[in-house]
């Protein structure tokens, strides 16, 4: 493996008028900018499928330690793709589907350093995400072609290495945020209407696994297409994502913070730039956002920064 070790630097980003503060530092530059990745947290690392750069798809994986502000390139991803979902089920690390409508499921082994093919997801979709609860994948929506959005909501059982099918979402969503708190798994956002493959919507529904049932919870406070979504003290984070402002599309640097025991939203410390398309995941109370890109359509200028976010105080309202 080759290693590539940055030296660290602190750029600091405060808001301390917000019902949270978090407080953002640039931590190692990648190699060059990348988006439409994912990233997970394993063993308090960063581990994160690339997505693109400016030119292609790529097959690049990269682990990151924040402790040594380390970047380690790993194996090639197999049948590299975008828009997937990435999950980590018992110390592996499994990357499924993506663009264009791919069905593989990808396991990678952190001890041995390589990747193998498993029983593919029965649905071939992308612009998916996933949660995981006791062993097992779940994913939900995405797009099947170009003019098809699933309400398919399919589960990857691991130790079992099969498929089966649960209640399906009750509406039609792709580029939704998808985290789960314990046997909750709530769909963030996205985009899909019968009008519109591509419009944008408020909803957000949480799915509980062991009544293997739907309800739908309190609207986003503004829409949000392809947001990212971590669970850090208990609460669920949502950030970036793009935005609509006087019926236009925009790049957001907003986040908020998702309370489930109350389903209330509040608004916190934003991000360093505005950001869609980014590898995001937690470790504490630590947010890590990786590359991603500006979305200036048709440039789609990206970004090869990673951010340490430490979520650091509660303020009263």
């Amino acid at each position: 493996m080759k290693k590539v070790i940055f030296f660290l630097i602190f750029s600091v980003f405060i808001g301390s008028s917000y019902a949270q503060t978090i407080v953002w530092k640039q931590l190692a530059s990648l190699p060059e900018g990348y988006y439409s990745g994912e990233a997970v947290s394993l063993n308090n690392e960063i581990y994160f499928v690339v997505g693109r750069n400016d030119k292609s798809v790529t097959p690049f994986f990269y682990k990151f330690n924040p402790n040594m502000n380390e970047l380690t390139k790993l194996a090639n991803i197999p049948n590299p793709a975008i828009n997937l979902a990435l999950a980590v089920v018992n110390d592996r690390i499994y990357a499924i589907g993506g663009d264009r409508f791919q069905n593989a499921n990808r396991e990678y082994d952190p001890k041995t350093n390589t990747w193998k093919l498993l029983e593919p997801m029965p649905t071939s979709r992308q612009h998916i995400d996933c949660g995981v609860y006791e062993g097992k994948i779940y994913i939900t929506g995405g797009l099947t072609s170009w003019t098809d959005i699933s309400q398919k909501h399919e589960v990857y059982d691991v130790e079992k290495g099969s498929w089966e099918e649960k209640a399906a979402i009750p509406y039609i969503v792709h580029n939704a945020a998808v985290v789960n708190t314990d046997s909750h798994i709530y769909v963030i956002g996205g985009a899909g209407t019968k009008e519109n493959i591509w419009g944008d919507v408020w909803r957000v529904e949480k799915y509980d696994i062991k009544n293997n049932q739907w309800t739908q919870k309190k609207d986003l406070p503004q829409l949000l297409f392809k947001p990212a979504a971590v669970v850090a003290n208990k609460q669920i984070i949502v950030l970036g994502g793009f935005s609509k402002e006087d019926e236009q599309d925009i790049c957001s640097d907003k986040v908020f913070i998702y309370k489930p025991d109350a389903d209330q939203w509040l608004e916190t410390t934003p991000l360093p730039a505005k950001n869609v398309f980014f590898g995001c995941a937690a470790i504490g109370n630590k947010i890590y956002v990786i590359g991603g890109t500006l979305g200036d359509v048709p440039k789609w200028t990206s970004y090869n920064t990673v951010y340490e976010g430490e979520i650091i105080n509660e303020t009263k309202n």
